[in-house]
C-alpha cells in the first residue's frame, strides 16, 4: 500500500520557473528560441530607441527617440506606414471574402470538379508570392502579354501598378489562408442549427445571414487579422510590383536602410519598430478573440451538413472557381514558362521569338544560373534535415516535460512564425556582425553560408516544431516504458520506436521546410554569403535589371527541381519505412520486440 501525497495546482508561470530553475531539457528549447529568434529580435528592437548601440565612433550609449522621430517626421517613411496599413486593410477584406466564397464552393456545394477545384489552394499556397507577382509584371506590363495578344487596355495597365494591382496580387495569394481558415470553422458546423432555422420558416438566404454567418464570424475575423499581418510582413510584393509602382511600404523600407550605403541602422531599427508593433497589435487581437469566441459546435451527435445542389448553377459555380485557378496559378505559370523559352518580352508570342537559351544557361553547370539554384536546393536540403531533426529531438523531449512547458513552447513557436522574416534577417546581421563575442564565431559566421542556413532554420523551426509535436504527443508513454523495461536506452528507443511511428509528420515537415526554403526571399536578401547568392536573390536582381527571361528560366528550374526532389523524397522514404517496421498499436514485449529487431 502507498500513500499519495496531495497535489497543489501549479500555474504556468511558475511551471516555467520551476522547470526553467531544474534545468531540465526544455532548457534546449527555450535557449535555442532565445538564440535564433529572441536575440536578434531584441537586437532590432533596442537599435530603434538606443541609435549609438553598434557604432563603433559612438563614445556612449544613450536612450534616444530620434530613429522613431525620424521615421514619422520622413515623408517617405510616414508614407509607407500609411501604404502599408491601407494596402493591408484592403487586401484582409477582399481576400477573407474571396476565401470564404471558396471554402462554401469547396465544402458545402456539390461541384462536378470538386476535387480538383479544391486542390487549388493548396496549390497555389506552394507557390511563392514574388514569383506570382513577377509574373504579373509580365502580363500586366505595357509592352507584355495580354497586352500583345489585345486583352489589356491601357489604362487597365497603368492601374496595376499602384495599390490595385497589389491589391489583386494579394488576394490571389493569400486566399487560400481565408480558405483554409474559414473552411476548417465550416466544416464543424453540423445540419442541426440550419435545419432549427428552416423548420422555424427560414429561407437559405436567411440561413446563412442569420445563423450560419454569426457562427462563422470568429473564423472570418480570425482570418482577416492573419491576413492583415501576413501583408504587413511581405518582402515578395514589396521588392516587385511595390517599388515599380513607387509604392513604398514597411518592408521594403527596412532593406533600403539596411543595405544601402551608407547603412541607417538606426532608421532600419526604427521602421522595424513600428512594423513589429503592428504585427504585435494584431496578435493581441487574435488572442482576445480567441479567448472570446468560446462557441463549442461539435459534438458527438453532429451530423454533417448536406452538400447543396446548385442545378444549373454548379456549372457557373465550378466556372468561378477555376476562373480563380486561371488568375492565380495558370496564368502566372504560364507567363513564367513562356518568358524562360523566349528571346524577348516585346517580341511576343512568335515562333522566331522561341528560344531556349535562357534554360540552357540555368541548366548549364558553372553558369551564376545553374549556381544559384544548385546552392539553393542543397541549402534548403541541409536546413529542412537539420530543422526537421531538431524539431524531433526537441518535441520528444518536450513530450515527457510538463504541459505547462509544452505550452510554452507552442506559444514561442506560433509567436516566432508572426515575426518577418526581413525584420529576423536584419536581426542577424546585427548579432553577427556588429554584436561582440558572436562576431567573432567560427560557425555561423557573417558572410559565411552557415549564417544563411542558420537563418533559414530559424524561419523553418516554429513550424517543424509544432508539426511534429502534433505526431509526438498523440504516441502512448507505454511504449517508452515497455522498452526501458527491456533496457533500451534512450537513444535506441528515441530513433527504433518514436521516429518511425511519427516519421510522417517528420517527413511532411521536412518536405514542407525545403520547399519554403529554395524560394525563401527576406532572409536570403539580407544574408548573402561571399560565397555566391541563392536563387531567390538572383532572379530578384536579374528581374530588376531588365534579364527576366533568365530570371523566369531560373524560377521554372527551380520549381521543378524542388517539386521533383519532394516528391522523390516523399515517395522513397515512405516506402522504406513501411517496409523497415509494421505500426505498434499496443505496448506488448512481443510486438515491440519484432519493432526493434526489423530497425536494428
Amino acid at each position: 500500500m502507498s500513500l499519495s501525497l496531495p497535489t497543489t495546482r501549479t500555474s504556468g508561470v511558475a511551471a516555467f520557473v520551476r522547470d526553467f530553475v531544474s534545468g531540465s531539457p526544455n532548457l534546449l528549447v527555450y535557449g535555442l528560441f532565445a538564440l535564433l529568434v529572441g536575440l536578434p529580435l531584441a537586437t532590432v528592437l533596442l537599435q530603434a530607441v538606443l541609435p549609438a548601440l553598434f557604432d563603433p565612433r559612438a563614445t556612449g550609449i544613450a536612450f534616444s527617440l530620434d530613429p522613431l522621430l525620424r521615421t514619422f517626421s520622413s515623408p517617405r517613411a510616414a508614407q509607407s506606414i500609411v501604404n502599408s496599413l491601407e494596402l493591408a486593410a484592403t487586401v484582409a477584406v477582399t481576400t477573407t471574402m474571396l476565401g470564404g466564397a471558396f471554402a462554401v464552393l469547396v465544402v458545402r456545394c456539390n461541384l462536378p470538379l470538386r476535387p480538383l477545384v479544391a486542390a487549388v489552394p493548396w496549390l497555389v499556397f506552394l507557390t511563392p508570392s514574388y514569383l506570382k507577382a513577377l509574373a504579373w509584371v509580365l502580363l500586366m506590363s505595357p509592352g507584355g502579354y495580354l497586352a500583345q495578344i489585345g486583352l489589356l487596355p491601357p489604362a487597365l495597365g497603368q492601374a496595376f501598378f499602384g495599390l490595385g494591382g497589389l491589391v489583386f496580387v494579394h488576394t490571389l495569394s493569400l486566399f487560400p489562408l481565408a480558405s483554409f481558415i474559414i473552411g476548417a470553422a465550416l466544416m464543424g458546423l453540423g445540419r442541426e442549427y440550419e435545419d432549427a432555422a428552416r423548420l422555424a420558416g427560414a429561407g437559405p438566404l436567411k440561413v446563412w445571414l442569420r445563423v450560419n454567418g454569426p457562427l462563422l464570424m470568429p473564423a472570418i475575423a480570425l482570418s482577416a487579422m492573419a491576413i492583415f499581418a501576413e501583408v504587413l510582413s511581405d518582402f515578395g510584393l514589396a521588392s516587385t510590383i511595390a517599388r515599380l509602382s513607387s509604392f513604398g511600404v514597411l518592408t521594403y523600407g527596412i532593406y533600403v536602410a539596411a543595405s544601402d550605403y551608407p547603412v541607417d541602422f538606426p532608421m532600419a531599427g526604427a521602421q522595424a519598430l513600428v512594423l513589429m508593433s503592428l504585427v504585435f497589435l494584431v496578435v493581441l487581437a487574435d488572442r482576445l478573440l480567441r479567448r472570446r469566441a468560446g462557441a463549442r459546435l461539435i459534438s458527438g451527435r453532429s451530423k454533417p451538413a448536406p452538400l447543396y445542389e446548385l442545378g444549373a448553377w454548379r456549372w457557373v459555380a465550378t466556372a468561378g472557381g477555376l476562373l480563380v485557378a486561371l488568375l492565380a496559378l495558370i496564368l502566372p505559370l504560364a507567363a513564367i514558362t513562356i518568358r524562360a523559352a523566349s528571346r524577348t518580352l516585346g517580341r511576343g508570342l512568335s515562333l522566331d521569338n522561341l528560344t531556349f537559351a535562357n534554360i540552357a544557361e540555368a541548366l548549364s553547370l558553372g553558369t551564376t544560373a545553374s549556381d544559384a539554384i544548385l546552392r539553393s536546393l542543397l541549402w534548403a536540403a541541409m536546413s529542412a534535415l537539420v530543422a526537421a531533426a531538431i524539431s524531433f529531438v526537441l518535441a520528444a523531449q518536450l513530450d515527457r516535460g510538463t504541459a505547462n512547458a509544452r505550452s510554452a513552447v507552442i506559444g514561442l513557436s506560433l509567436g516566432a512564425v508572426a515575426i518577418p522574416g526581413i525584420v529576423l534577417g536584419f536581426g542577424y546581421i546585427l548579432v553577427w556582425n556588429r554584436l561582440p563575442g558572436f562576431r567573432d564565431w567560427a560557425m555561423p559566421r557573417y558572410g559565411d553560408a552557415s549564417l544563411l542556413i542558420t537563418g533559414y532554420v530559424a524561419a523553418a523551426l516554429p513550424y517543424c516544431l509544432v508539426v511534429i509535436m502534433t505526431a509526438v504527443g498523440q504516441l502512448t508513454p507505454t511504449l517508452g516504458d515497455a522498452a526501458r523495461l527491456h533496457g533500451i536506452g534512450p537513444v535506441r528507443r528515441l530513433l527504433a520506436i518514436t521516429l518511425p511511428l511519427v516519421s510522417l509528420s517528420v517527413l511532411t515537415a521536412f518536405v514542407l521546410t525545403f520547399i519554403r526554403t529554395v524560394f525563401e526571399l527576406p532572409i536570403s536578401q539580407m544574408l548573402i554569403p561571399v560565397s555566391g547568392p541563392p536563387a531567390p536573390t538572383v532572379i530578384l536582381k536579374l528581374f530588376s535589371h531588365d534579364k527576366d527571361g533568365l530570371a523566369a528560366s531560373i524560377a521554372l528550374v527551380a520549381m521543378i527541381a524542388a517539386g521533383s526532389i519532394a516528391a522523390i523524397a516523399w515517395l522513397v522514404f515512405r516506402r522504406l519505412m513501411v517496409r523497415r517496421v509494421a505500426p505498434v498499436p499496443k505496448a506488448d514485449p512481443a510486438r515491440l520486440h519484432l519493432a526493434l529487431e526489423a530497425t536494428s
